[in-house]
This record gives structure tokens, C-alpha cells and sequence, in this order.
């Protein structure tokens, strides 16, 4: 960052680690992690952060957000992660953002304007973790499910898939490139965004099952009643993998701020800009909805998931500063 952007008595935000994180890096950032330390961050920071439950998972996961800075602010920007379940990595990036905001919330500064500024005028709303079922699948198999019909219809998508020819991998390698709900939903192909060109053809399994319905699952469901609950400045969702940003979709009717807030974000991470192909997404949906929300999807990672921790240094460095580059976007739009 310019030093001249620095806030004089404060420090830049981003030049230093936290002390005794609560946050600790790990290949496998577990829902319990998360849960644990969410509990842990609102102990340390006080009324800095907002803990709040937005639904529940089929297999009885709570599906947090966690609201930093003023929950009265009047700008709220969204940022959601770990909607498929292999894609692991992001709630762990998004849970540190959480954090670093957190320390620094008053002593740092970005782009020449006090943090504790920024979150006074614009509140940012994580939600780490949308899939925690697939993700305890994907990160730890089947033993990881609790419901015993859980596991059964689990075992049942794998013997289709087998059947239907779309995997040859064992059981247990199956499981850990799962992208989908317990109940074998892809999440982000469950939102009413042209979600009837999806193919009607596929059922239940690890990846690429729109669902019986829009809005069918009830995680898809606790991200869509957030996303209806207030008007948003913006929204981000994090993916992995490829390094890009997807911020167009046919019938946008917020293009315009969701080109200028990828414009910034792709200077800043260094990730490429492109346009979205597929349907059904939470991006999508929020772009062509009734009062519309600008968004975009940044794909982290250069391999296939899950991800390495190998990757995690890169992804870190390339994305702390997203959070409050969107809200400061937010600010002034």
C-alpha cells in the first residue's frame, strides 16, 4: 500500500500479522474450527463482532454469519464462502479477513481512511462456511455425517455415479472431491437464476445436481433469505479454483458497479476478469433479481481442489484486502 495512505498514529492494516491468532491455518479447516473460533473472536473483540445462526444444514450444522463493524451502518456488504464443499480453503481466507479486521479495527487504517471509520458507515457481513455438511464429507468422509439416511442417499449418488459412468475413483476419494449438500445438491445451482436450463437429467450426486426446485436445500435457503433481508452494497462469493473473477451474468442489471468493483479487485489481487457461463448461482441470482445486488465470484487457487496449504500463502496475500476494498467501494458509491 502507498504510505501517504496511511492514516498518521495508525498502522497500515495490512503490514503486519495478528499476535496469538485465534484463526490458525490448516489444510482442513473444519466446521468445528470455525464454530470454535467464532465463539472464541467474540470473547476477544466484544461488540466489534455479531454472531448470528441463519439456518441450519440437514445434517444439524448451524450456518453462521458474522457481522463486522456497526450492525446500524448504513452500507452492508456481503461475503459468503464454502458453498461447495471441496472448496475448503475459503472459509479459512474468509475467517481470517474476519479477523484481521478485527484486530486492527482500531489502530489500522486502508486507503487513507481509519478502519474503525470504514466499519462505523459500512458493516460487512461474513458467512464462512455455507456448506458445513459437504465440507466435514469432503474434508473427513462418510464417518463425518451423523444422520444414518444421510450416509445412505451419500452411498447412493456414489453407486449412480458409478453406474452412469461419471466416476471410477474408491469410495474414500470420491467423498473428498464432493462439491455438493449432504443430500448430493450442488448449492450454487440451486438459485432461481435461469435455473431451468440446468439439465432436469441428473440426479443426486457429488457434483452438478441443480436440485428438485430453486431454493430446495436449506443452506441455499439461509444465504437467499440473508441476501432478501436488507438492500446490499455488494456482494462477494468465494470459489475455488483458477485464479479469476467472475462478475457478468445475461440480464445483470447491476453491471455497471459490479465492472467497477472487478476492476479494483482484479488490480488488486492480480486475478483475470470474466464473464459467468453457468446458471443458478448465488451471484447470478443477486444480479438479476428484484432490487438488485452488485457481486462478484473470486475463484481462488491455481490447482484442483481441495486446494494444498501449499496454495494458502498466495491466496492469503493476494486477498486480505478484498473485504475492505469492497466496503470502502460501498462507502463511496
Amino acid at each position: 500500500m502507498d504510505p501517504t495512505n496511511v492514516v498518521p498514529g495508525r498502522i497500515d492494516y495490512f503490514a503486519e500479522p495478528v499476535k496469538n491468532p485465534t484463526v490458525a491455518v490448516a489444510e482442513k479447516y473444519s466446521y468445528e474450527s470455525m464454530a470454535s473460533d467464532l465463539e472464541k473472536l467474540k470473547s476477544r473483540y466484544g461488540s466489534r463482532l455479531q454472531v448470528n445462526v441463519i439456518g441450519t444444514s440437514w445434517d444439524g450444522r448451524n450456518i453462521y454469519e458474522a457481522v463486522l463493524g456497526n450492525p446500524d451502518a448504513g452500507k452492508h456488504v456481503l461475503i459468503h464462502a464454502g458453498i461447495h464443499a471441496r472448496e475448503y480453503m475459503t472459509p479459512l481466507l474468509v475467517m481470517k479477513q474476519l479477523e484481521y479486521g478485527l484486530e486492527f479495527y482500531d489502530r489500522g487504517s486502508y486507503g487513507g481512511q481509519p478502519l474503525s471509520s470504514l466499519l462505523q458507515q459500512v458493516a460487512v457481513h461474513f458467512v464462512p462456511m455455507v456448506n458445513p455438511d459437504g465440507i466435514a464429507l469432503s474434508q473427513f468422509g462418510l464417518d463425518a455425517i451423523r444422520s444414518e439416511q444421510l450416509r445412505q442417499e451419500i452411498q447412493q449418488c456414489y453407486a449412480s455415479d458409478v453406474s452412469l459412468g461419471r466416476t471410477a475413483a474408491p469410495l474414500d476419494r470420491y467423498l473428498s472431491y464432493w462439491k455438493a449438500n449432504g443430500r448430493g445438491v450442488d448449492l450454487n445451482q440451486n438459485f432461481p437464476a435461469d435455473w431451468d436450463m440446468l439439465s432436469a437429467d441428473m440426479a443426486p450426486s457429488y457434483a452438478g445436481y441443480r436440485g428438485a426446485e430453486p431454493l430446495s436445500e436449506p443452506e441455499s435457503q439461509a444465504l437467499a433469505n440473508l441476501a432478501n433481508s436488507r438492500r446490499w452494497a455488494a456482494t462477494v462469493s468465494y470459489h475455488s479454483m483458477g485464479n479469476v473473477i467472475y462478475w457478468d451474468y445475461q440480464g445483470n442489471r447491476v453491471q455497471q458497479a459490479s465492472g467497477e468493483m472487478t476492476a479494483l479487485i482484479e488490480a488488486s489481487t492480480g486475478y483475470r476478469a470474466a464473464g459467468s457461463s453457468g446458471h443458478g448461482g448465488f451471484k447470478d441470482w443477486t444480479q438479476i433479481k428484484d432490487d438488485p445486488i452488485p457481486g462478484v465470484t473470486i475463484e481462488t487457487g491455481s490447482v484442483a481442489c481441495p486446494l494444498p496449504l501449499s496454495e494458502y500463502e498466495d491466496i492469503w496475500n493476494r486477498n486480505k484486502m478484498v473485504w475492505a476494498l469492497v466496503a470502502k467501494y460501498a462507502m463511496e458509491h
